[in-house]
């Protein structure tokens, strides 16, 4: 006890002296004090500022497309000088809650973005992703009477920029040539074609719909945080990728209008959210399958919900679970009923097509030469395990994590074989809306002998998702090295030759990309009439061709060659080479 007190002393007599702001002035005895801001306001002044800055950067940017047009070459100081005048009265306001000033950020942060993606889009002539493509060709042929789910769509070639990287391939040795999307992701291209727009009509809605979930966004934010819907729509991961063929955005502004108040479903005085919530989720999964992983959440957190109000939770989750299939129906019946199999085939597309491995996930170490490959089912059996895992989390800490579960799902698509940047990245805008709508979450439940099984079998399934990844990298059966390279004329190359030896019981056939950098010009062939097949339990030498008009790399760059077989789903890669002059 004594020694506890002395100790006490110590802490105070060291911390008295302290002022509880270090930031404040410090001023003589008997003096008026000095005003300063309050901690919220200079926060707030802070987030503002960074606004003001996004604004300024983009002026700057614009300067250098001048040439596209004269009105750039009067929005680009324009808009800078409207970044420093902001900036400055990010400072000087009164308050940074005032309406008039709030709403002058966003309409400057929406007038920057439009400008500078809108010119962007006006100086490509085709797209950078063949998901854009794909949609304007599925609104294309639905205007023409045919069914898109039934129809090639190899006819979006024309409409990219580079057909060979950018199509979605297969393990098999082809590429995707069927829509692969819910029918709400060409639906909404169809008013700008129907109106004669034909350039890039997918970048264009894509925009608008950008914007849209900016406006969307500030106005469900308390005014405290408002600056965060304009700091988001100014980010360029971002504005820059869903106007350049990223066209997840055409869900997230469903999606978050699906999480604004969700725990209020067929709450009594809820209003708008009483039903809201269902019909906005179906709608965002008419667009994208992401929106699905969103739905097993939202039913747990229903359940739990109508259990601490006193209702029935399993009526609850059924009418919720209808809604939201309704509102899919909606969209989708018409297309299966004209065509069942070649909705179902297009609309699994990426769960069930041996797809080859894409993504800044853990599968890029394999991609990237660090573990030599990966068996690609044992990764997809990984994702399903981690999204079982943090389902099960939500559901045992609800508490904890109700406020934040879409912070939860890209952890299954970090294992997936198809990890791409925007599975990780999309959801924030929907996490923020979620975090700030839903009502206090309630206490965690003590502990008891069937939570203790619970917490256990979610335990066992987060080891099986690690023993299934462990499992992935250690079971590849193929292994590559690189024998020698043949330079092509000027600045091209001409083929590779590399060795492979399957160790498994079973031949195989494997299909061979060349990974330049970050460029990947589609499979490499082998010398027509050579037999590609790999016997079991032995090795082949083989010169794999280029196709025509791949560039070499620069001097010191790295590049590897991936193989890629189906039965068993794996991807090899040997180690990253260097290229030399």
């Amino acid at each position: 006890m004594v020694a506890d007190a002395a100790l006490r002393s110590l802490l105070m007599s060291v911390l008295e002296p302290v002022r509880s702001d270090p930031f404040e002035p410090s001023q003589p005895r008997g003096a008026t004090p000095l005003p300063r801001l309050a901690r919220p306001d200079l926060a707030e002044a802070c987030g503002w500022s960074l606004v003001w800055v996004g604004v300024l950067s983009v002026g700057v940017a614009l300067w250098w497309d001048w040439w596209s047009s004269p009105w750039v070459a009067v929005l680009a100081p324009a808009l800078a000088l409207a970044g420093i005048a902001g900036i400055a009265a990010s400072w000087l306001a009164r308050t940074t809650r005032a309406r008039l000033f709030q709403a002058a950020g966003l309409c400057t942060t929406v007038c920057a973005v439009a400008t500078q993606q809108a010119v962007q889009i006006h100086d490509r002539v085709r797209y950078l992703t063949d998901s854009a493509a794909f949609d304007q060709t599925a609104a294309h042929l639905l205007l023409h009477g045919r069914n898109p789910y039934a129809s090639s769509m190899s006819s979006a070639a024309r409409l990219l920029a580079d057909p060979r990287g950018m199509w979605t391939y297969t393990a098999t040795g082809g590429h995707v040539v069927q829509f692969s999307y819910p029918a709400g992701s060409f639906l909404i291209d169809l008013p700008g074609l129907v109106l004669g727009f034909h350039h890039l009509v997918v970048d264009w809605t894509d925009l608008a719909l950008w914007l849209l979930t900016g406006v969307l966004l500030f106005a469900l934010l308390p005014r405290t945080v408002r600056w965060l819907a304009p700091l988001v729509l100014l980010l360029p991961i971002f504005a820059s990728g869903f106007s350049s063929g990223g066209t997840d955005v055409a869900l997230l502004p469903f999606l978050a209008m699906a999480v604004w108040r969700w725990d209020l479903f067929d709450v009594e005085g809820a209003g708008m959210a009483r039903w809201s919530g269902p019909v906005f989720l179906g709608l965002a999964c008419s667009f994208k399958q992401l929106a699905w992983f969103c739905v097993p959440f939202l039913l747990v957190g229903i359940v739990i919900e109508a259990r601490r109000d006193g209702r029935r939770p399993g009526a609850t989750a059924a009418r919720y679970l209808a809604l939201v299939a309704g509102t899919f129906a909606v969209l989708n019946a018409p297309f299966f009923l004209w065509d069942p199999g070649a909705w179902v085939r297009g609309t699994l597309t990426p769960l069930t097509q041996p797809l080859v491995a894409n993504g800044q996930g853990l599968v890029t170490l394999a991609l990237h030469g660090v573990t030599g490959g990966a068996n690609l089912r044992l990764l997809t059996l990984a994702s399903f395990f981690a999204l079982a895992a943090v389902v099960a989390a939500f559901a045992l800490w609800y508490g904890h994590l109700k406020r934040i579960w879409p912070a939860l799902v890209p952890v299954s698509f970090f294992f997936a074989t198809r990890s791409l940047s925007t599975y990780l990245v999309d959801l924030f805008v929907v996490l923020v809306v979620a975090a700030v709508s839903v009502r206090p979450p309630p206490p965690t439940p003590a502990p008891s002998p069937l939570r203790r099984s619970a917490v256990l079998g979610a335990v066992s399934v987060s080891v099986a998702v690690v023993v299934s990844a462990a499992l992935a990298f250690t079971s590849v059966p193929l292994h590559l090295a690189v024998v020698a390279v043949q330079p092509g004329a000027d600045s091209s190359v001409r083929a590779v030759t590399i060795s492979v030896h399957n160790d498994s019981g079973a031949p195989v056939v494997p299909h061979y990309m060349v990974l330049i950098g970050r460029d990947s010009n589609g499979f490499w062939l082998p010398a027509p009439g050579l037999d590609d097949v790999i016997g079991a339990d032995s090795s082949a030498t083989l010169t794999i061709y280029a196709p025509r008009g791949t560039a070499h790399p620069e001097a010191g760059t790295h590049w590897l060659v991936q193989a890629y077989t189906s039965s068993p789903l794996v991807v090899a890669t040997t180690s990253p080479q260097t290229w030399k002059r």
